[in-house]
Order: structure tokens, then C-alpha cells, then sequence
């Protein structure tokens, strides 16, 4: 198997035709990457990598969904405040 030219992975079919393999990236970018197998046929799949921090990554999403948490709670009891009146 390759991707962008680079050999990222080598599988072998069963009897039915079906095969699962790694695939191991040597040096890669973030983004959609390609991954071509050739087997007689040509099987093409994607590969989205995303880069994330271990060591503030999840803080951070919790921010932004607190932040969205308080922006619906207030858009919620200004509809509701229009209601009561």
C-alpha cells in the first residue's frame, strides 16, 4: 500500500479476498490523505490525521463547550423571559 508514493503498509488477501492492514505513516502532514492499495484491482481509502495535545487538548474542548453551555442557558431565559410578560 502506498500513500504519496511511500510504502505505508503490506497485506495479504484470505481465500474470500478480504485483508486488514496497518497502516504506518514514516512522516506525515495533518490533513486527508490517500492511501492506494494494488491488488489487481486498485482499492482507494482515506486517512484523515489530526494533530491534538495530550496535555491541554481536553481543557480546551471543555471550554469551548462550557463557553456554548452559558450561550445557550442565556439565549434560553431571554426566550423565556419574553414569554412571561
Amino acid at each position: 500500500m502506498k500513500s504519496l508514493g511511500q510504502d505505508v503498509g503490506k497485506a495479504t488477501a484470505d481465500n474470500d479476498g478480504k485483508f486488514t492492514s496497518p497502516v504506518k505513516f514514516t512522516n506525515i502532514e495533518p490533513g486527508r490523505h490517500k492511501v492506494r492499495a494494488e491488488c489487481g484491482i486498485v482499492l482507494v481509502g482515506n486517512v484523515d490525521v489530526t494533530l491534538s495535545s495530550s496535555s491541554g487538548g481536553t481543557t480546551s474542548t471543555l471550554v469551548v463547550l462550557l463557553f456554548f453551555l452559558l450561550i445557550g442557558a442565556a439565549m434560553l431565559r431571554r426566550q423565556f423571559t419574553t414569554l412571561r410578560r
